[in-house]
């Protein structure tokens, strides 16, 4: 059993240097870059991620003033011209459905609603939407358009059952047979493991829904076979957003397929040991990728993945909290 209660309250203390002096104005970011492009000051996936780390770790403020001022935070972000929140470097799609997924934690909501999706209310709309996404050579990247725009309407309120229905009967008919993922007809042209990152973001909706996945026990033996071949990452070598990606796919996909339980948890195992390894081992106050908000929201929602699979395997003082589990969208 790994005790991680020490490095949780690592984590929290890193979320606190964020803090720029005010309840819930964060920044993502808290020293420089070489290129000194990085925004050191309030920032939405600053707020945003610090409500998420404090979401995961059991730590959300519980005192009103607190929350009802980083609720203020994060609603400001929003343009009320179409309701988009906006962040340079991320589609509004992505940026939109973050923020609200923050705003959730919180039990709120956004002040309006994201307008400037109404195009894809209707099933001509968000066929057209999915379709035009780059799915052969960016699906990745393109997942937070094709992800993002489900979180986006929903979370802030524009959508409710028919963009459900038409959103998922897309996801339905575009998934591959063979493999489980998505976009059949156009899984290559990219690295074989961003078509596994971009399913992720799919199969998160699935279980927000609890729709039924297409084709569990093919994605999952897809899963399988890409941690076997070496299509992976080394999770005993790096840390980042793959650690989530890939850990929450083969998990929840095994539940779902109902196979290959000891197979699957002794690859989980493997992960969950390669990464607290390597976490075990870094100082987590000076480290310049878990001081980057975003990856290190990464990191936990990773380790509450396994700490929910491999029960007895991994210790805090309060069980981890997936924010997956409680919205979509990553």
């Amino acid at each position: 059993m790994y005790d991680l209660r020490p490095f949780i309250n690592d984590v929290e203390n890193v979320v606190k240097s964020h803090n720029l002096g005010e309840p819930g104005k964060y920044a993502q970011f808290i020293t420089q870059n070489e290129k000194g492009t990085r925004n050191l000051g309030l920032a939405p996936y600053g707020s945003a991620n610090a409500i998420n780390i404090l979401y995961t770790i059991n730590r959300t403020p519980t005192d009103l003033s607190e929350r009802a001022a980083f609720i203020k935070v994060l609603q400001d972000f929003q343009n009320k011209e179409n309701g988009f929140f906006e962040n340079p470097g991320n589609f509004p799609s992505h940026t939109t459905a973050f923020l609200c997924g923050a705003l959730n934690l919180l039990d709120a909501k956004p002040l309006y609603a994201a307008e400037g999706f109404k195009d894809c209310l209707t099933k001509e709309g968000i066929f057209a939407f999915m379709d035009k996404i780059d799915w052969a050579k960016e699906p990745w990247l393109g997942a937070h358009l094709g992800a993002g725009i489900y979180g986006s309407v929903l979370l802030s309120g524009l959508g409710g059952d028919e963009f459900d229905d038409n959103y998922f009967e897309w996801l339905d008919a575009n998934a591959d047979p063979v493999t489980g993922l998505w976009k059949k007809d156009a899984l290559s042209g990219a690295p074989a493991f961003h078509y596994i990152a971009s399913t992720f973001h799919y199969v998160f909706n699935y279980e927000y829904a609890r729709r039924a996945l297409p084709y569990p026990k093919e994605l999952l033996d897809t899963c399988i076979k890409a941690y076997r071949n070496g299509v992976c990452m080394d999770f005993s070598k790096e840390i980042g957003w793959p650690d989530i990606d890939f850990t929450y796919v083969l998990a929840r996909v095994q539940r779902r397929a109902g196979t290959r339980f000891e197979e699957t948890q002794t690859i989980l195992k493997e992960i969950a040991d390669g990464l607290i390894t390597q976490l075990l081992k870094l100082d987590v106050a000076t480290n310049d990728r878990l001081n980057d908000l975003n990856t290190l929201f990464a990191i936990v929602c990773a380790l509450a993945v396994l700490q929910d699979a491999l029960p007895g395997y991994i210790r805090t003082s309060k069980p981890l909290q997936l924010v997956l589990d409680k919205r979509p969208f990553l």
